[in-house]
């Protein structure tokens, strides 16, 4: 956790991605802007010492991979229990979050985020929207915004493309960035999120 510099700050929530822990996203928290207040979750499935995952993912005899929308459910719940846990521990603008994961995390965040009254915007980094498990009935989100890598072997780049046309069918108009890299994060694409995160305050 850090505090922000102001008080009544909007939260910005940080969701890392699957096999991953609550150090990796918030490491980038010296270039996040002060007027923030910044937590990262852990995810609840424990895989090894140092790794965790939000829900399972399955493979199919084909080695397709699928997950379950009672486990994202589940997963989805456990957010939105925190966040409303957070709230009654610490000092905040309730009205005012945001929610950034990567990869699993990104998934996580449009579940949560899509259908949280209280989230004004969302950052999805290299992860999708599975029209499967989402539920849109938040429509007040004033900024979306999408970044993934050509490259990415992972969550294929289509998969994000396809996210921003979901996006846009429910009336948002999310910024989309591409970025020439795998699954992951480089300088540029780090350079455009904090600029967006800039621009919400």
């Amino acid at each position: 956790m850090r505090k922000a510099a102001i008080p009544n700050a909007p939260l910005l929530l940080l969701l890392h991605g699957y096999g991953s822990n609550e150090a990796d996203l918030f490491s980038f928290t010296a270039y996040i802007p002060d007027s923030f207040h910044v937590v990262s979750l852990q995810a609840p499935l424990k895989m090894t010492e140092e790794s965790y995952a939000w829900f399972p993912i399955h493979f199919a005899d084909s080695m397709e991979r699928w997950t379950s929308p009672e486990e994202v459910g589940k997963a989805t719940k456990y957010v939105k229990d925190f966040l409303v846990f957070y709230a009654s521990k610490h000092a905040f603008d309730t009205k005012r979050i945001y929610l950034m994961g990567f990869s699993q995390g990104a998934m996580l965040s449009y579940n949560v985020g899509l259908s949280t009254n209280n989230t004004k915007g969302i950052a999805a980094l290299s992860g999708y929207i599975d029209p499967k498990v989402v539920e849109v009935t938040n429509k007040s989100i004033a900024s979306i915004y999408v970044s993934h890598g050509t490259a990415d072997m992972v969550v294929p780049f289509t998969w994000a493309e396809q996210s921003v046309e979901v996006l846009k069918k429910y009336g948002f108009s999310p910024e989309f960035h591409s970025y020439s890299q795998g699954h992951g994060i480089n300088q540029d694409n780090l350079t455009t999120i904090i600029q967006w995160l800039q621009a919400q305050l």
